[in-house]
């Protein structure tokens, strides 16, 4: 009688860099990409805005204060004009271009602005390549609406800040949005969200996990995958024995 062969290892959860490594490096920039993905992450999420003249640019904020200690909304500045407060291109705000040209990893774009589908379109149906390893993501079903009309069959991903009251509940939001996937906030989530979301044929993330406890406790439920400020600290743990 044959040796029975052992069932195949379940894909494997995936770690992804919230807005590069934020934790360690700035937000949004080129030096925080290379940290995630030096640190070992499976994919980075990153924010998407609009310039004036038409460029996308990664920013989460509506206004650069936060991030840049100088204020000026970035839907009424040129590229030209963000690029003045910042020389060093490895910290300062980049475009999308630049950003994916140093992220090797599949890509959670998140559309932070509705000026920025149609530009994201755009870029998509011009790079096939990029195309294939970005998932679009919004907290706005309509922006997840309006990039498929515009380019039928992206990826997209529904955000939530946190898990809805009931399982069916988040499974309803996400089919509204046309998601595969569900981006759901850490509080109130629980294994029958996960396995809920499963059960419908979507995939179902978190965030943010900071902790390797919260970690060990999101692994346990079966999520497919982590957003983290810390992407080093938690692919060693997934490395590590529990």
């Amino acid at each position: 009688m044959p040796t029975p062969q052992a069932a195949p290892d379940p894909a494997p959860v995936r770690i992804t860099g919230h807005r590069g490594a934020m934790g360690v490096e700035p937000e949004n920039t080129l030096r925080s990409f290379r940290r995630a993905v030096a640190d070992g992450c499976d994919e980075v999420e990153l924010d998407l805005r609009r310039t004036r003249d038409g460029h996308l640019v990664l920013v989460h904020d509506a206004d650069l204060l936060r991030t840049t200690g100088t204020p000026g909304k970035v839907a009424e500045l040129t590229l030209a004009d963000i690029r003045a407060l910042d020389p060093d291109p490895e910290t300062r705000v980049p475009t999308f271009a630049e950003a994916v040209a140093v992220i090797p990893v599949p890509i959670q774009a998140e559309l932070k602005d509705p000026a920025a589908v149609e530009p994201l379109a755009r870029v998509l149906d011009a790079e096939p390549a990029l195309a294939a390893r970005t998932l679009v993501i919004s907290f706005k079903p309509d922006r997840l609406l309006e990039i498929r009309r515009l380019r039928p069959g992206t990826p997209v991903g529904l955000i939530t800040h946190r898990a809805t009251e009931t399982a069916a509940e988040l499974v309803a939001a996400a089919r509204a949005a046309e998601a595969e996937t569900v981006v759901c906030g850490l509080p109130g989530l629980t294994a029958a969200h996960v396995d809920a979301c499963h059960a419908a044929g979507l995939r179902i993330t978190t965030w943010s996990v900071n902790e390797v406890p919260e970690l060990r406790r999101v692994l346990a439920m079966g999520v497919d995958g982590v957003t983290t400020d810390h992407p080093g600290e938690l692919a060693a743990a997934l490395r590590s024995p529990v």
